[in-house]
């Protein structure tokens, strides 16, 4: 008896240290001794232009980026040096190719970014925002967009 509760309380300690609490969240520990922590997303939309997902600064607070995803449909032309960045991280700026193909709107366009970043990454400084930028995808286009999360603290 004493062995089979000894193996039960084996297993669960095992599982209890798979469980999603031991994930990185989105604020990993909302009352630290910095400060309170606050989640943050940002999120664009666009067409043939560039466009801009900003995690926003706050004044005596560093802003952290936790992942983004970004999509884009095809434009009329080949745009095979479209790059997707991020800028304002500690670091400096990230970059991520994204290509247009020439198939024109109606063809789904490359495999989107979906990036997440373990350990979140900061702002090149405190009071600082970090911006997801979305290539200008060209003529043709119909739909681009950019998202961000992360926290302040």
């Amino acid at each position: 008896m004493i062995r089979l509760a000894a193996a039960a309380l084996l297993l669960l300690l095992a599982l209890v240290g798979l469980s999603p609490a031991s994930a990185q969240q989105a604020c990993p520990d909302p009352y630290s001794a910095r400060g309170t922590c606050t989640p943050i997303t940002a999120s664009a939309t666009g067409t043939t232009g560039t466009i801009t997902a900003t995690l926003a600064a706050a004044a005596g607070k560093t802003t952290y980026i936790c992942g983004f995803y970004y999509t884009g449909t095809n434009a009329t032309a080949a745009n095979p040096a479209t790059t997707v960045t991020i800028t304002g991280a500690i670091g400096g700026t990230l970059n991520f190719g994204f290509p247009t193909l020439a198939a024109a709107a109606a063809v789904p366009n490359t495999i989107p970014i979906d990036e997440q970043f373990i350990p979140c990454i900061a702002a090149s400084a405190i009071n600082t925002a970090i911006v997801g930028n979305g290539p200008a995808l060209g003529a043709g286009a119909t739909l681009a967009t950019v998202s961000a999360w992360g926290f302040q603290l």
